[in-house]
């Protein structure tokens, strides 16, 4: 039974990877709360993790007791949200499961609960990373704290210079019809002339594109010298915010900013923040925010 499902959605879907732990049931908070913003359905997945030293006997009785345990969850849940929970199990490893899983359910976004770069279960710091560059949709990464009653009211978006980094705009304007934020860039600074020069145009693009679109918003730039990723939580943490979008595409190594250990920091950043991660794509009309389609 490789694979075992109930009530497979036909259209989209949150997914929301469980280990059963802590973080996952904040994941499943944040999820329950954007299903009935957006008009969605959730899906639980929990990945089996194939063991080449268990029989197959045992590892069908173990995906039978994930799904029972599955299905306790979810009925717990449906009990006090209103919202429909379908559950899956799927035998695999996670780094590559759960972006299948997403794929195969065309899921608008997938809600993961991590543990931080010192945790020692199955998804943290670098482990999220994987997952995440792993799988074609956008992910919420939470640590512990619930979503608060008014959702996410304050959004961090750092801008550097690269071109992708605009491609966070189409997922900012579309929360922006839910929640009525305040967007607060944070620009990278620049000694290089070309790179400071598509800074500011990365900037002025992103004031223009908020505008239009009647979005509240302030820009702010780092101190000369500092790390992006460091100065992102810090200015974060002193906003009390209630989300961080960045971009995360392991194609494009052009700073530690986009891929590496401090992206990972972010992730798994000890306020406890969530983060909005989008990879980077070809098209992005096409492929940008199917989840408010």
């Amino acid at each position: 039974m490789e694979n075992s499902i109930e009530n497979l959605p036909e259209t989209n879907t949150i997914l929301v990877p469980t280990d059963f732990s802590q973080t996952s049931e904040t994941a499943i908070n944040h999820a329950c709360y954007m299903a009935r913003i957006f008009k969605k359905q959730i899906t639980l997945l929990h990945v089996v993790e194939a063991n080449l030293f268990s029989s197959e006997k045992k590892m069908l009785d173990q995906e039978e007791k994930d799904l029972a345990h599955l299905r306790e969850v979810a009925n717990r849940v449906k009990a006090a949200e209103p919202v429909s929970i379908n559950c899956m199990t799927r035998r695999g490893n996670i780094f590559e499961t759960i972006g299948e899983v997403a794929e195969e359910l065309n899921a608008s976004l997938v809600i993961m609960g991590t543990h931080g770069v010192r945790g020692i279960q199955h998804i943290i710091g670098s482990r999220a990373l994987r997952v995440i560059t792993n799988a074609n949709r956008p992910f919420v990464v939470v640590q512990e704290k619930l979503i608060r009653p008014h959702g996410y009211k304050s959004i961090v978006l750092p801008i550097d210079f690269t071109r992708e980094t605009k491609q966070k705009l189409a997922w900012a304007s579309k929360l922006a019809e839910k929640f009525d934020p305040v967007f607060h860039i944070l620009a990278d600074r620049e000694t290089d002339e070309f790179a400071a020069r598509a800074l500011n145009n990365n900037i002025n693009f992103a004031e223009n594109y908020l505008q239009e679109r009647g979005c509240k918003f302030t820009v702010q730039k780092i101190k000369k010298g500092a790390n992006f990723a460091k100065e992102t939580i810090r200015y974060a943490a002193s906003l009390d915010a209630d989300l961080i979008i960045i971009m995360s595409d392991p194609e494009l190594a052009i700073r530690d900013f986009i891929l590496g250990p401090d992206e990972q920091k972010i992730i798994a950043n000890e306020a406890q923040i969530p983060v909005m991660t989008i990879n980077e794509v070809d098209h992005m009309r096409l492929k940008t925010a199917a989840m408010f389609q």
